[in-house]
């Protein structure tokens, strides 16, 4: 196991375990994977792949000014009444609520670090370790009244799920945003005429946007999907 001679080059929190991984020097994910492993606490790598997170604590200040950005962009569209006051307020007052960190966009399956050399970097600096385990439920944000976890029920279609729920009026009535938990996403139809066959994933968020089809609208809605891409899961 790794133990701290000098001051450490590389440091792994993991806050299930509330405990931290210190090391001399850089070493490979898969390293780091492997010790996490042999310690047979609640981090477990191998668990759920699909949902593990690794955020650089170092490059927190950007994330940080990031979700600032996002706030602002909204205020401004709304001032501008390009987005209802109502809308703003609403998702406003989500984006404030969301714990977002620096996420490296890495593939974290343990199988694929262990054979592809590309997928097992070196890691230098200060970093956070959360493995979840896998999610039962599909978490609907956005523009409707109240964000809801909603248990993934494999038989039902995105319309399905969206069809019971309480949308704002100016949500959009046609696409949504579907953000996997391997930080990955899609804008996907789900009205009887777009309807497209998108595979739902427990522990992803689907993202309700604005009925508008103004650039700036559109690219906010992108910002925000980035910034639910930052979001910490349950540790």
């Amino acid at each position: 196991m790794p133990t701290q001679i000098y001051a450490a080059k590389l440091s792994i929190l993991l806050p299930g375990d509330q405990l931290v991984l210190e090391y001399p020097q850089s070493v490979r994910i898969e390293q780091v994977f492997t010790d996490v492993i042999a310690l047979q606490g609640a981090t477990q790598p191998t668990v759920y792949p699909l949902a593990n997170q690794l955020f650089n604590l170092d490059k927190q200040s950007q994330v940080n000014q990031e979700k600032q950005r996002v706030v602002k962009h909204l205020q401004a569209l709304a001032d501008r009444q390009l987005i209802s006051a109502e809308a703003a307020g609403v998702l406003k007052q989500q984006i404030q609520s969301w714990d977002v960190a620096y996420r490296e966009k890495v593939d974290l399956d343990f199988d694929q670090i262990r054979t592809d050399t590309a997928d097992n970097p070196m890691l230098q600096g200060n970093y956070e370790l959360i493995t979840p385990k896998r999610a039962r439920t599909l978490s609907f944000e956005g523009a409707l009244y109240t964000p809801q976890d909603v248990e993934f029920d494999e038989s039902l279609s995105l319309s399905g799920y969206l069809s019971r729920l309480n949308l704002l009026k100016k949500a959009h009535p046609s696409y949504v945003w579907v953000i996997y938990p391997d930080r990955n996403f899609v804008r996907s139809g789900y009205a009887y005429w777009n309807s497209q066959n998108t595979s739902l994933t427990p522990g992803s968020v689907i993202f309700i946007g604005f009925n508008s089809s103004n650039k700036e609208v559109q690219q906010l809605e992108q910002q925000i999907v980035q910034l639910i891409t930052m979001r910490r899961s349950a540790k």
